[in-house]
């Protein structure tokens, strides 16, 4: 039986990188250490805003409703330093020069191509189970860097994009044993 007093908390791990495939990995190609963006500070949310058309009839009232447009986005707080990792962000090319010991991320817009990434936030219930959600997106909308008195955090915002097709975004529930038994109907 589904525990309905279940509070689920926000902690959870981003894993993110560069995305040229045609279909979505297993768990275990995307949940690696190299992928991980590390620590994350404000949380992890996701923001799905349907546009909806209405047909109203000559009475004005609403006979039917179809979904004409579909937006999800995710945004995060990234606590690591990773020019990499803001490279993904953005039209911004990263460079490195053994000689000067440097690496550079460098904005201008000679490359004006935004990167197709594959966004994964995993949480662990209480339970041991995890939630996974798994998104292609772009990051477009640019991020927000504050140096301040607290901590460094990039502020990211990734939004949805149709990569593969009919798929923006899906979120996968792990089941114990107790909540398979009491599904009705549905996949196995």
């Amino acid at each position: 039986m589904k525990n309905k007093e279940e509070i689920i908390f926000g902690a959870g791990e981003v894993y993110m990188y560069e995305f040229t495939e045609k279909e979505i990995p297993e768990d275990a190609v995307i949940e690696t250490e190299v992928n991980n963006v590390g620590h994350c500070s404000g949380g992890f949310s996701v923001d799905y805003k349907p546009e909806k058309y209405d047909v109203i009839n000559q009475y004005g009232k609403t006979v039917r409703a179809f979904i004409t447009k579909e937006e999800i986005t995710a945004k995060t707080g990234i606590l690591s330093w990773d020019l990499k990792q803001l490279a993904l962000l953005s039209t911004a090319k990263i460079t490195e020069d053994k000689t000067t010991k440097k690496r550079s991320l460098i904005f201008g817009g000679s490359n004006p191509e935004l990167k197709t990434i594959l966004l994964r936030f995993v949480h662990q219930k209480q339970n041991g189970k995890k939630l996974r959600f798994t998104m292609i997106g772009q990051g477009g909308n640019g991020f927000a860097i504050e140096f301040t008195t607290k901590e460094l955090t990039v502020d990211a915002q990734i939004t949805a994009i149709e990569y593969i097709k009919n798929f923006l975004a899906r979120i996968d529930e792990e089941l114990t044993d107790e909540e398979v038994a009491a599904l009705s109907g549905g996949e196995a």
